[in-house]
C-alpha cells in the first residue's frame, strides 16, 4: 500500500474481488502518472476537478518527454480519476464531461490508425506461408501457436494452454488445455479475457498437421514425461515460463514479430473481403467477444482517406 494514495489504494482493497489483476495493474499505472505530473504529496483524488482537466487534456506529458496527445491514454486517465472520486462521494460531474468530449478525438485517431495498419500490415496470404514454413523447418512451437491464433482468433492469453494426450488432466479450472487424442483434438479455454461473460469453451476437432506439431513437441521436452501436461509457453525443458515472458515469447514466433491483436486484424479483413459474415460470427464466438466489437475495433474497412 502507498501511504501517499490511501484513497486509490482503499478502492482497490474494495474491488480487488470484482476486478481483474491486469485491470488494477492498468488503473494504478494510470493513477500513478497523475501522482507523478502533481508532485509528491498531493493525492490525485483529493485534486480540484478543473486541475485535473487540464493536466489530462492539455499539461501532462509522455514517458519520453512529450506532451500527451493520444486519446485512449487521456481517457484511460479520466477512467481511473473518475472511479477513485465516485467511490469516495467526491465530485466527478465536469471530469465525466470533459471525458465524453474526447469521443469524436477518439474515432479520429482509431481511424488514422486504421489507415497505418491498412497499409502496413501483412496479408492473410503471407500469414498462411508462415504457418506453413514453420511446420516445414520444424518449428512446432510457431506452428501451433500461429494455428491457433489463425484458426481460434486467440488473444494471447489463451495460448497459455496445456498440452495433454488424457482427458483426465484436464480438471484444473485455472488452466487452458490441448487434449491430443486417437480421433480428434480437443481446445479446452477456462482461462482468458472474458472468460466471466462466456465461460469455459470446449472444441473439438480434427487436423493431421496440428496433432503432428503438437505430437512431436511433447517428444522434444523432458517435462511431458514428468508431468504427462506440457505447457506450449515454456523454456526449452518445458518448463512454464513466467507471465510476464510470455508475450515476448508469443511474438518470437509469429509473423514480423506481430501481436496477436495485428493477428486478428488480418483475419477479419480476410473474411470482410469475401462478405463471410458466417467466419466472422464464429471469430468472435471464438475468440469471446461480440460481432460489433469485432467490427469496431478490429476491421480495416470503412476508411475515409
Amino acid at each position: 500500500m502507498n501511504r501517499n494514495q490511501p484513497l486509490f489504494d482503499e478502492y482497490v482493497e474494495n474491488k480487488q474481488q470484482k476486478l481483474s489483476k491486469n485491470t488494477i495493474i492498468s488503473y494504478r499505472n494510470m493513477y500513478k502518472k497523475l501522482y507523478n505530473h502533481f508532485g509528491e504529496g498531493q493525492e490525485p483524488a483529493l485534486m480540484d476537478e478543473e486541475a485535473l482537466i487540464e493536466a489530462i487534456t492539455k499539461d501532462m506529458i509522455d514517458d519520453k518527454g512529450i506532451p500527451l496527445k493520444n486519446p485512449n491514454t487521456k481517457t484511460a486517465l479520466f477512467n481511473t480519476i473518475i472511479i477513485v472520486k465516485k467511490e469516495h462521494d467526491l465530485p466527478n460531474t465536469r471530469l465525466l464531461k470533459a471525458k465524453e468530449a474526447l469521443l469524436e478525438d477518439i474515432y479520429d485517431h482509431r481511424e488514422a490508425q486504421k489507415i497505418i495498419k491498412a497499409n502496413t500490415l501483412a496479408t492473410f496470404k503471407e500469414l498462411k506461408t508462415h504457418l506453413k514454413l514453420a511446420l516445414q523447418n520444424e518449428d512446432y512451437e510457431s506452428y501451433i501457436i500461429n494455428f491457433l491464433m489463425m484458426n481460434f482468433f486467440t488473444r494471447n492469453k489463451d495460448l497459455d494452454v496445456y498440452i495433454t494426450t488424457s482427458l483426465k488432466q484436464t480438471k484444473d479450472p485455472t488452466k487452458n488445455y490441448l487434449v491430443i487424442r486417437n480421433w480428434d483434438l480437443i481446445y479446452i479455454k477456462n482461462v482468458y479475457k472474458t472468460a466471466k461473460t462466456y465461460g469455459s469453451m470446449r472444441f473439438n476437432f480434427r487436423d493431421k498437421k496440428l496433432t503432428y506439431a503438437l505430437q512431436q513437441l511433447i517428444k522434444s521436452k523432458p517435462a511431458f514425461n514428468d508431468n504427462y501436461e506440457l505447457a506450449l509457453i515454456s523454456d526449452n525443458e518445458g518448463i512454464p515460463l513466467e507471465e510476464s515472458s510470455q508475450a515476448k515469447f508469443i511474438r518470437k514466433h509469429t509473423l514480423n514479430g506481430m501481436s496477436e491483436s495485428d493477428v486478428f486484424k488480418i483475419r477479419v479483413d480476410a473474411m470482410e473481403k469475401k462478405s463471410d459474415l458466417k467466419g466472422l460470427l464464429e471469430a468472435s464466438r471464438r475468440r469471446g467477444t461480440n460481432i460489433q466489437t469485432v467490427i469496431n475495433n478490429y476491421s480495416l474497412k470503412n476508411i475515409s482517406v
